[in-house]
């Protein structure tokens, strides 16, 4: 089995071999990597590193300075050179790792354990599943300053900051260092699809298409009308919503109807130029403000991040509007959705994108680009019959 490669290519382009294999590129504000032969790997970028997880071990290696887990962590790493072993791995194989914002990162293990590090709890690995009533979680959404976990029974857990109310829990707003049950009674017998979280806002959408938030609601990132400063329980605030879409401190919506709607911090054009009308001192309050920035027909996906959304287009062209970071390739404050020079990085991306689809995934201080292989299917539709084939079975 061929293991992974990483390259740093902070001031150079490369030609990647064509490869059927598949790989992926990170930006930090202060390097840049391509990981390949990767196919073997799930791949999630925290701060100033990367997480690669094993599919079939469950086995994860964090590649970066071991500063950037050591406040952190209270778990045994081994170190060698910048590729770090997290040792309890071997015993205890992860499925996925949830990260956004510094502050909060979260592991989910195939045994359904669920390991928490943070700064701000008292969580730094295993926690126990009496806190979670022995329900299985099944989604965890990390914040800046809070995190929520979605049990498989339909219940919402959390831990850290609700100053704000964006843990939705009944005379408590301030840092819960431990894990406590969300009041989610607003939404009634209504399933949970997915649960997200901005850095002090919390979102539920059901699986009927209502999106709930709680929390601060000061840059309007709760989509809160803007003579409301503070929510401290979830409260409806769109329906028909397909899926949530949270950054720091702004918020993207899609719609059912694949259109996209728009709230929270404009300050630095995170989703480009938006009609000042719509907007109070660059925030945009509500939920009915539509992205009429950028094609949404042309849209394939949208993901926000710290001070910055990023689209990959129907071509695979990948797209950022707002404050990017300081390097020689996402550089400087993009007031409208500007093409990135992927050239910059692989010499032969044109090609890349003949053979490959990207997904994004985006943070406070980093960028995840990974590749997934096209797949090729007959197309029927064209078929002709050429024979006919009778099979004659006897005894």
């Amino acid at each position: 089995m061929q293991e992974f490669e990483i390259h740093s290519i902070n001031n150079q382009s490369i030609i990647l071999p064509q490869t059927k294999n598949n790989f992926a590129i990170v930006f930090s504000s202060s390097q840049k990597y391509l990981i390949t032969n990767c196919n073997n790997y799930f791949i999630k970028a925290f701060e100033h590193g990367f997480f690669l997880i094993n599919k079939f071990s469950g086995i994860v290696y964090f590649y970066g300075h071991k500063n950037t887990i050591n406040d952190y962590n209270s778990f045994n790493i081994i170190f060698n050179n910048t590729i770090h072993l997290l040792n309890f791995t071997k015993n205890d194989p992860i499925k996925n790792i949830f990260t956004k914002l510094p502050g909060f990162f979260a592991m989910l293990s195939k045994n359904n354990n669920v390991y928490l590090f943070s700064t701000l709890s008292n969580y730094k690995g295993l926690v126990p599943k009496e806190k979670f009533e022995n329900e299985k979680v099944v989604q965890i959404a990390c914040g800046g300053v809070h995190v929520l976990f979605l049990t498989e029974n339909n219940n919402l857990f959390g831990a850290g900051n609700s100053f704000d109310g964006s843990l939705s829990i009944d005379n408590v707003y301030g840092l819960n260092t431990d894990i406590v049950k969300c009041d989610t009674s607003m939404i009634g017998n209504q399933k949970i699809k997915e649960i997200d979280v901005s850095y002090n806002c919390s979102f539920i959408l059901t699986f009927d298409g209502d999106l709930f938030a709680t929390g601060s609601c000061t840059f309007g990132v709760s989509g809160q009308p803007q003579d409301i400063r503070s929510c401290k329980k979830f409260t409806k605030i769109k329906s028909n919503v397909e899926k949530v879409i949270a950054g720091y401190f702004f918020v993207a919506l899609k719609t059912f109807e694949n259109e996209y709607f728009i709230f929270g911090y404009n300050n630095c054009n995170q989703f480009g130029e938006v009609d000042s009308s719509l907007m109070e001192n660059d925030k945009i309050y509500g939920t009915n403000t539509k992205l009429t920035s950028f094609n949404i027909h042309d849209i394939d996906q949208l993901q926000c991040g710290g001070y910055h959304s990023m689209i990959v287009n129907k071509n695979q062209d990948i797209y950022i509007s707002g404050n990017g970071f300081d390097n020689s390739i996402i550089n400087g404050n993009h007031k409208v959705y500007t093409k990135i020079e992927m050239t910059k990085v692989i010499k032969n991306w044109e090609n890349c994108k003949r053979d490959f689809n990207f997904k994004l995934e985006t943070g406070y201080d980093f960028i995840l680009i990974y590749s997934e292989r096209k797949r090729n299917y007959f197309n029927f539709t064209n078929a002709y019959k050429i024979a006919d084939i009778t099979f004659n079975f006897s005894n």
